[in-house]
């Protein structure tokens, strides 16, 4: 098996590869970027390069070379070596130490024995050279007894000089990280020798240059229990003063976790470059469980945050022009799903037209079966980003754990905390940390009160953009799939100032109940709906039943929204 290395023989590259693979052929490359294009080219079967030092950091000029070098696709990276490094300060044969006038070698190196230097051989001349190895060859070819050079101690051998000193270096500690890579379509290349027991992942991510992108970014990994192990910036030359990130996580692509996290900071970032899947060299750790629930310890108010005592006139709640908690009710509409680009595009612009203010759509789902349509997940979103674009509708998506708060806040203008999560108390304060408003449904089984306590989290985080949404409470009559509880509408206006609204849809769960609750739940004071709508609701991936198609959405937003006030007498406590 041949292996290109950065250097020559008896380098610590090629010491590095042959931890790896003992029986390999190596061919030497001046530089990492012909490293690179032997392997490109067929001239070597896999390459190594040096890309972190234990005691200097990062090899930038490795790192450089990394987009342009694994853009394509047309090379992956395959394995990890760490290598301790150990300097030896050698010479042509029959030199002595204190006939050295000039030291040869990589100035890293010399920087690294730097005390030994100073202590030993304080009068002579550093000189910088291109390799460490490169700097034996150098001075077995000119044979000059002044002259050494610091390297690896099997440069010595490779090159029939004398050691003069061995283990020079100032830490001994010191290792350097290598990665080794091959063609994208070559076959798996020998395991080699034992060490690799677990695999990391590399990324390169270029992020738009906007406040709060890189957190974003980060936490994708951090709210699935991802390990990220080394996070490393460089100048983007395309245009200065913004940065790519490499970042090196516990585990490989494949992998659940992992995969989700690819997926959403693919859906963030600008460009995302994943370098490879590869055995790393040291034993480490499992991948660690998400982080539990942090301890919150607020101090209870003497009147709850939701109380209408608080603002009895009531509270408004802004997303973008809407406004919940005016005078004119909002109407907002959607399917339940977000099943493709073409239906969901054709539905905003339908009900935009008809008079709808916001545009609902799931890009999660929670169904109660596993085997049902789930949603597009990070691809719906981005149908619901690109459809307000279309229709300047803002949009309200659900959000079903706290691990998606970041990147469906990225997209939405609204979050929607869905019946069965709630009283899932830390999705509700993640989500109210995301900053944007809220809308929290009712769960089917919930107390008023404990409706009320739900919207409670979410202001003690310091979030009052809070809408509440009755969408029908569970009882013994199976005639519809839920039963909607207008008596909640009146007594949770009476009890807080937070705007209310009703979902008649999922209340009802039949589209011919749709218009009558609707007028129903205006007639009690509600300050808005949320219907569902589809194209062809026989051909719905969910919940087609309640959901009302183009033109029956058109009659019933014809009869809400002509200048209609809410209605008014509703006796406040």
């Amino acid at each position: 098996m041949r292996v290109a290395i950065q250097g020559t023989y008896g380098s610590f590259s090629e010491a590095a590869a042959r931890r790896r693979w003992p029986g390999l052929v190596t061919l030497p490359c001046r530089e990492a970027r012909d490293v690179v294009a032997a392997v490109r080219e067929g001239g070597a079967e896999a390459g190594c390069l040096p890309i972190e030092n234990s005691l200097i950091g990062s090899v930038t000029t490795t790192y450089d070379l990394l987009e342009e070098a694994f853009g394509d696709g047309t090379l992956r990276l395959t394995h990890e070596i760490l290598y301790p490094v150990h300097h030896t300060l050698m010479a042509s044969p029959g030199a002595a130490l204190e006939g050295i006038k000039r030291v040869l070698s990589h100035p890293v190196a010399l920087g690294q024995c730097r005390i030994w230097l100073e202590r030993n051989l304080p009068d002579v001349e550093l000189v910088s050279a291109w390799d460490t190895a490169g700097s034996a060859e150098i001075i077995a070819k000119e044979g000059n007894p002044s002259l050494a050079a610091i390297a690896a101690r099997h440069a010595a051998d490779s090159h029939g000089l004398a050691v003069l000193a061995d283990l020079i270096e100032d830490d001994p500690t010191n290792q350097t990280r290598f990665l080794t890579f091959t063609r994208a379509d070559a076959a798996e290349l020998p395991a080699g020798t034992a060490g690799a027991v677990r695999y990391k992942t590399s990324v390169i991510v270029l992020i738009d240059h906007k406040p709060g992108m890189l957190a974003l970014t980060l936490q994708a990994f951090g709210v699935r229990g991802v390990n990220l192990m080394a996070l490393q910036s460089r100048p983007e030359r395309s245009a200065p003063w913004t940065y790519r990130f490499y970042v090196d996580v516990d585990g490989a692509a494949g992998d659940p976790r992992v995969a989700e996290a690819l997926e959403e900071v693919g859906a963030l970032a600008a460009r995302v470059v994943v370098l490879g899947s590869y055995e790393a060299w040291v034993e480490g750790s499992r991948l660690s469980a998400p982080p539990p629930t942090p301890a919150h310890h607020t101090s209870k108010p003497d009147v709850p945050l939701v109380d209408r005592r608080r603002q009895p006139d009531g509270s408004r709640v802004t997303v973008g022009d809407v406004v919940f908690g005016a005078d004119q009710p909002v109407l907002i509409a959607g399917p339940c799903s977000v099943e493709n680009e073409k239906m969901l595009l054709e539905t905003a612009e339908a009900v935009a037209g008809a008079g709808a203010d916001m545009l609902r759509g799931g890009a999660y789902k929670p169904r109660t079966s596993p085997y049902d349509f789930q949603g597009l997940g990070v691809k719906g979103l981005r149908y619901m980003a690109d459809a307000r674009e279309r229709t300047g509708l803002p949009v309200v998506t659900e959000v079903l754990s706290w691990e998606e708060v970041a990147v469906v806040a990225h997209f939405a203008d609204m979050l929607q905390i869905g019946a069965r999560n709630m009283q899932n108390f830390t999705l509700l304060r993640a989500a109210a940390r995301s900053g944007k408003p809220i809308l929290l449904k009712r769960g089917a089984g919930a107390l008023i009160d404990e409706w009320l306590m739900a919207a409670e989290y979410i202001l003690a985080e310091g979030n009052p953009n809070v809408v509440l949404c009755e969408r029908g409470i569970r009882t013994f009559e199976r005639a519809t799939r839920h039963t909607l509880d207008l008596n909640a509408v009146v007594m949770v206006r009476q009890r807080t100032h937070l705007p209310v609204i009703v979902d008649p849809s999922h209340a009802a769960g039949v589209r011919s109940l749709v218009t009558p609750l609707s007028l129903g739940s205006l007639a009690a004071g509600a300050c808005g709906l949320i219907v569902e709508v589809h194209p062809d609701p026989s051909r719905a991936m969910s919940d087609g039943a309640q959901s009302l198609d183009l033109e029956m959405f058109a009659e019933l937003a014809s009869r809400v929204k002509p200048g209609r006030e809410l209605p008014t007498g509703v006796v406040m406590a």
